[in-house]
């Protein structure tokens, strides 16, 4: 069963090929090359001394599909930027956008989402999309082996920053070496991972045949569904991909909501004093218990990633699983 869901996915043209790669690392470089010259561009504004020969001053990551190597061909890369505390918000939002418009790699229109829930810059660099998030350290460079997941690391962090989506930021094995994937990955067992890897390539494509792929209708993306599918791993750690496909749908025609998706404890009493954030917890807060179908992030501070489906949305997607 396995061997035959691969060669359907490589049939519906999920897998993809060498080209396409080599472009997506490519454009991948073209921005960290740009986000760095606007670092020490902005430290050049403020009198900074900086050897810009042997410091770097930013780092990016890559999360979701791609890497967890997921990602169909068509899809676009989520991206952070990790700057440092000269490098604020404003300026990569304004000043950003404005440099990427005289780059000739970049081959669609620039857009800056600064009022999002998450700030977002989308772009497209060599026919590659990119959603670049951001996020300001308290650092006077970011060092190339920064762990993002520890708590530590959110202090001074503004809102916006803190909503940025660590629970894809965590080292796991996932069948890529040294892979930094999410955190809703990191309780399954490391034996599994390029098995879940499989499974999670799978209902982000069956769905959206039934038209009930979409956060902004209500229904489920892509971050809601890994969850599902890490879930799944946790329950049957030792199944093949083809089973667990079979165990991911009957799991959650029988689940019944509001029971949440747990990945692990995100009770985080601690961090919340800490860093005066608050996790998921519907005991404490009154509007967490108004939630219809809450499939939770593992990393703190915990939140309901499917706030938004609504009555009639959860009933449709019930509805599909009958």
């Amino acid at each position: 069963m396995t061997t035959s869901l691969t060669d359907t996915l490589r049939q519906w043209n999920l897998y993809e090929g060498a080209e396409g790669s080599l472009r997506r690392e490519n454009a991948l470089e073209l921005v960290g090359d740009w986000v760095e010259h606007w670092a020490q561009a902005e430290a050049t504004k403020r009198g900074l001394l900086i050897d810009g020969a042997t410091t770097r001053l930013t780092q990016l990551r890559t999360f979701g599909s791609y890497r967890l190597g997921v990602h169909s061909p068509e899809a676009d890369i989520d991206t952070l930027c990790l700057a440092p505390r000269h490098c604020s918000r404003l300026g990569f939002f304004t000043s950003f956008p404005s440099f990427l418009k005289q780059q000739s790699q970049v081959t669609a229109s620039v857009h800056a989402i600064p009022d999002a829930y998450v700030p977002v810059i989308k772009l497209e660099v060599l026919g590659v999309a990119i959603d670049l998030l951001f996020v300001t350290l308290d650092v006077a460079s970011v060092p190339e082996d920064i762990d993002v997941l520890d708590t530590n690391t959110l202090t001074d962090v503004d809102e916006p920053g803190v909503r940025v989506p660590r629970p894809k930021l965590e080292r796991v094995s996932c069948g890529r070496d040294d892979s930094a994937a999410g955190a809703q990955y990191r309780p399954v067992p490391a034996h599994v991972g390029s098995r879940q890897a499989l499974g999670a390539r799978t209902p982000p494509k069956l769905i959206p045949m039934r038209g009930i792929y979409s956060n902004v209708l209500g229904f489920l993306g892509g971050v809601n569904w890994a969850i599902l599918v890490a879930r799944v791993c946790q329950l049957y750690p030792h199944s093949l991909a083809g089973t667990l496909l079979t165990k991911f749908f009957r799991v959650y025609h029988q689940w019944i909501w509001p029971n949440p998706i747990l990945l692990n404890n995100v009770m985080d009493d601690d961090a919340d004093q800490l860093l005066g954030l608050t996790s998921w917890n519907p005991k404490v807060y009154p509007r967490d218990r108004l939630h219809l179908m809450p499939i939770i992030t593992p990393a703190y501070p915990a939140m309901n990633s499917s706030y938004n489906v609504m009555d009639s949305t959860l009933r449709l997607m019930q509805a599909e699983s009958d």
